[in-house]
């Protein structure tokens, strides 16, 4: 039956042509739009998974009126010299490390914490490509992979920093090795040389606060809520919450557009399937006459369906391939965001097979119930 189905097929190109396209405008869109949300998960779980459980993460409180600067580089307001002292003689606070944090590039951000500390900021088992972490008097910072390759620069080299009040040059002390999750895009100097260029005079962006003990973590979140209504704590918990419903939005959205694009092409699927039927009717009524029986007739139909949707899953994972690389290449200047998974192309491939399989169960349907007679003479 198989010679069959694909002697149909050729002698219609146009028709499997346009079906074959209508498959791979689905599958490459659930592809495309599932590589972003796949590796948006994987990030996250990079990043959060080096950072303790029970670290608090505490800012100032803002809404989107407060954020200064232009699109791209919001800022949100510092906190005060005093506000870090409080959070830092909090009982139940084992360390507070304050970290100044600025947006540069568009795409990266400068952080600015104690070179003794960057245990709690997660980076401390990051692998180095070149040079080493400088110390907390060093004037010097530690670029991510695509920080320094974007910038072309390598240790010894110096970068320009956006200050305050001017521009400062910044020594390149050291290169994190490449795939350092979201590392990759950030810029890391001492705390003292970032409260210099900044002018934050003790002041931080964000204080990242270790309990002496997990049990204490909710008793200081609403300890530093309670008694200061500018502030906002936030434990692991909560963030990895925030995160999971930004990206639980993204995969709706993915959701939605998949969803379009399948109606759209299952609409064509059968439209072209069922005109296929038509145009065969007399070739499926001679088929029956000589003793096909049903189960042959379903089963021509149904591998057309199953041969078309293989081979044009497959190419639009391949081509998917090509958009997600050049998605991270050209639009997020080398950032693996987008990712193909194994089971996202699996998935795809799967669901494109299935989609043309249901969407010729009618078309088959209609080739199962002709009545050879009636098929023979023409008569509909």
């Amino acid at each position: 039956m198989i010679d069959l189905a694909l002697k149909d097929l050729s002698e219609h190109k146009v028709r499997t042509i346009l079906t074959a396209l209508g498959i791979f405008i689905a599958i490459t869109a659930i592809v495309s739009l599932g590589s972003i949300s796949t590796g948006l998960n994987q990030l996250i779980t990079e990043s959060t998974g080096s950072i303790g459980s029970d670290t608090i993460f505490v800012m100032r409180t803002f809404d989107m009126s407060e954020m200064v600067g232009p699109p791209g580089s919001y800022q949100i307001e510092d906190m005060e010299r005093e506000d870090v002292e409080f959070l830092a003689s909090l009982p139940g606070v084992k360390r507070a490390v304050p970290i100044i944090a600025r947006q540069f590039g568009g795409m990266f951000e400068v952080d600015a914490v104690d070179m003794d500390n960057v245990d709690l900021f997660g980076v401390e088992n990051v692998e180095f490509m070149e040079g080493t972490w400088p110390d907390n008097e060093d004037k010097g910072a530690v670029l991510g992979y695509l920080a320094a390759s974007t910038m072309d620069v390598v240790v010894g080299d110096y970068i320009i920093l956006p200050g305050s009040k001017k521009d400062i040059e910044v020594e390149v002390m050291g290169i994190f090795e490449e795939g350092s999750g979201a590392y990759d895009l950030v810029i890391l100097l001492p705390y003292e040389f970032g409260d210099e260029i900044y002018e934050t005079d003790g002041g931080a962006t964000q204080v990242m606060l270790e309990p002496t003990d997990v049990s204490v973590v909710q008793e200081v979140k609403d300890t530093i809520e309670e008694e200061n209504d500018d502030l906002d704590a936030m434990t692991m918990q909560d963030a990895l919450s925030m995160m999971e419903e930004a990206t639980g939005t993204l995969n709706i959205m993915t959701f939605g557009i998949g969803f379009v694009a399948s109606l759209v092409a299952a609409i064509g699927i059968i439209i072209t399937m069922y005109t296929s039927v038509l145009e065969r009717r007399k070739q499926i009524g001679i088929m029956k006459a000589v003793g096909a029986v049903r189960r042959m007739i379903l089963q021509q139909i149904l591998e057309e369906g199953l041969m078309l949707s293989a081979v044009s899953s497959v190419l639009a994972v391949l081509v998917s391939f090509f958009f997600v690389e050049m998605l991270n290449q050209v639009l997020l200047g080398g950032a693996e965001l987008a990712l193909i998974t194994p089971a996202l192309a699996g998935g795809a491939i799967a669901y494109g097979v299935l989609l043309t399989v249901l969407s010729s169960m009618y078309p088959a349907w209609v080739a199962v119930k002709t009545d050879p007679i009636k098929a023979i003479r023409g008569v509909m």
